[in-house]
């Protein structure tokens, strides 16, 4: 039996082999292929395991010859260890042979695909000639979507607000190394009060959100914290009156509590959906339309996973970049 190569790729060189704005039309390519059925991926599988109150989530997909696994874990007592809320990895396959090629950090690639998706929600949903945002969350994809918005609007104005200031001032410092001005404020409602997109990048389970904070005004809205069933960024007024974008209708319509709470409460139907970015993306729906609220919920897709990680995988071969293992 011959032994093959198994490459491990942290994080921090996932970074600087993938930037964001190499992401954005990868992920643009990857959505449109999902939307028109042209990229397979397995419904997400969640896991809880008793006992300490965490949950796992795995994911399969495919993309061209390459298929990943991707797993996460969401566990509230990774901070007793000084450990992200979420952590993972994506695992690497040829999906002809079936050879395993790599291990990556997950949580990287996340942060990375997320902000890219965002980015090209912005673009396409944004109203015309937009120039101010608001962000809530002061984390690890409040970073990330500084960056990839900072690639598809010239930002006039950014107001950020996070719960713990500290964490607010410290990223808008680190904003400001990267050439990105943020000016950091007390409360949500004075990060969104006059933006023309907002970004909701929290691990809150309720609202962070009123409707009366984006009333009158044309806004587009990234929300990207909440996942699960009862989790929510956004009270069930402003969804209601917003035209929904979605990445999955199938994923949002189990996972988010965003469009699902609405629709349990009865003010919106299943068929509320206006359209997947994917289909957006590909021409076949259409995006904004007029004077209105856009509402993106994203969830995240498996197959972003596997094509951001065949990505990272490639470069990393190219360039020497990685440890590699003899495996098996």
């Amino acid at each position: 039996m011959s032994t093959s190569m198994l490459r491990v790729i942290n994080g921090e060189t996932a970074r600087e082999l993938y930037p964001i704005a190499d992401a954005i039309p990868d992920m643009a390519d990857a959505l449109s292929r999902f939307s028109t059925g042209q990229a397979y991926q397995h419904p997400r599988i969640t896991a809880d395991p008793p006992g300490h109150g965490g949950r796992v989530l795995i994911m399969p997909a495919a993309s061209g010859d390459t298929f990943g696994l991707k797993m996460l874990s969401m566990f509230p007592r990774a901070g007793e260890k000084n450990l992200p809320g979420v952590q993972g990895v994506v695992i690497l396959l040829d999906a002809v042979h079936g050879q395993p090629l790599a291990v990556i950090d997950a949580t990287v690639v996340t942060e990375i695909r997320t902000a890219a998706v965002s980015a090209l929600a912005t673009e396409r949903l944004a109203p015309a000639g937009a120039t101010t945002l608001g962000v809530i969350g002061s984390g690890v994809q409040a970073r990330g979507h500084l960056l990839g918005l900072a690639k598809v609007r010239p930002w006039e104005s950014i107001k950020l607000y996070g719960r713990t200031a500290a964490k607010a001032h410290a990223l808008a410092e680190w904003a400001g190394e990267q050439g990105i001005k943020v000016e950091v404020v007390g409360s949500a409602a004075e990060a969104v009060r006059d933006a023309e997109v907002v970004c909701t990048v929290t691990s809150d389970s309720e609202p962070v959100l009123q409707d009366g904070d984006i009333a009158g005004r044309n806004v587009h809205i990234n929300a990207v914290g909440a996942f699960g069933a009862e989790w929510r960024e956004a009270p069930s007024a402003l969804v209601a009156r917003s035209r929904i974008i979605v990445d999955s209708r199938e994923s949002a319509l189990r996972e988010a509590g965003d469009v699902m709470i609405p629709i349990q409460e009865g003010l919106l139907g299943e068929d509320a959906i206006a359209a997947e970015l994917g289909e957006v993306l590909a021409g076949t729906a259409r995006g904004r339309i007029g004077d209105e609220v856009t509402f993106f919920k994203s969830l995240g897709l498996p197959i972003e996973d596997v094509v951001a990680c065949d990505m990272v995988y490639r470069r990393a071969v190219e360039r020497g970049a990685g440890d590699e293992i003899s495996f098996p």
